[in-house]
C-alpha cells in the first residue's frame, strides 16, 4: 500500500513538470467558461493570440491598442473597461486587442513585455506610443486622441433597409414537379 502511494506521488511530481499536463490541469481547474476569459470582449475588443497579433495591428486607417494583461492583475482589470469604453465611443476607429500574458507567453516575450498592463498603440501598422501601468483615464484618452488626429472617418454603411436591395438567393428552390432519378409519374 505504501509503495503504491509512493509511485503515485512520484508520477504526479514528474507529470507536473510537463507543460501539457500543467496546462490541462489549469484548464480543468478553471471554474469560468472559456468565453468569460476576456470579460471586456465586445464588438471592437477582442482576445488575440500570435496569429492574430500582426493582422490586428496592421489595420489601415484605425488606431489599434494592444493590451498585454493578466487575469490576476488588479491594474489590468481596472484598465480593461476604460479601453472598452474608448473603443465603443470611437465606433470602430479604435480597436483593442487583448493578449493574456499567461496564455500567450511566447508573444509577450517576443514583444518585450516586462510589466503589465503594457499597452501598445499602433497606427497603420507602426507603433506610435506605449504605456506601462495604469495612467489616469484622462491621460489615456489624450494619448489616443493624439493618434486619432488626421484619420479619415470610416465610411458609413447604408442602414436603411428600404433603400438597400435584398441579396439574390444563393440557391433556388426546386420545381414542384421534380422527381428523383429513375422514378416516373403515374
Amino acid at each position: 500500500m505504501k509503495f503504491s502511494l509512493f509511485l503515485i506521488a512520484v508520477a504526479l511530481a514528474v507529470l507536473s513538470s510537463c507543460d501539457k499536463v500543467r496546462n490541462l490541469m489549469e484548464n480543468l481547474g478553471d471554474k469560468a467558461p472559456a468565453a468569460a476569459a476576456t470579460p471586456y470582449a465586445g464588438e471592437w475588443v477582442s482576445e488575440i493570440t500570435g496569429s492574430g497579433f500582426d493582422a490586428l495591428r496592421q489595420q489601415p486607417g484605425r488606431v489599434v491598442l494592444i493590451d498585454f494583461y493578466a487575469d490576476w492583475c488588479g491594474p489590468c482589470r481596472r484598465l480593461g473597461p476604460v479601453l472598452q469604453a474608448i473603443a465603443t465611443e470611437q465606433q470602430g476607429l479604435v480597436l483593442v486587442g487583448k493578449v493574456n500574458v499567461d496564455k500567450a507567453r511566447d508573444l509577450a516575450s517576443s514583444s518585450g513585455v516586462k510589466g503589465i498592463p503594457d499597452v501598445r498603440i499602433f497606427r497603420d501598422g507602426k507603433q506610435v506610443d506605449r504605456f506601462v501601468g495604469m495612467p489616469g483615464e484622462a491621460e489615456i484618452r489624450r494619448r489616443i486622441a493624439k493618434q486619432l488626429e488626421g484619420l479619415p472617418p470610416l465610411p458609413v454603411e447604408a442602414a436603411d433597409p428600404a433603400t438597400s436591395k435584398p441579396a439574390e438567393p444563393v440557391t433556388r428552390p426546386m420545381s414542384k414537379d421534380w422527381l428523383p432519378p429513375g422514378m416516373k409519374r403515374r
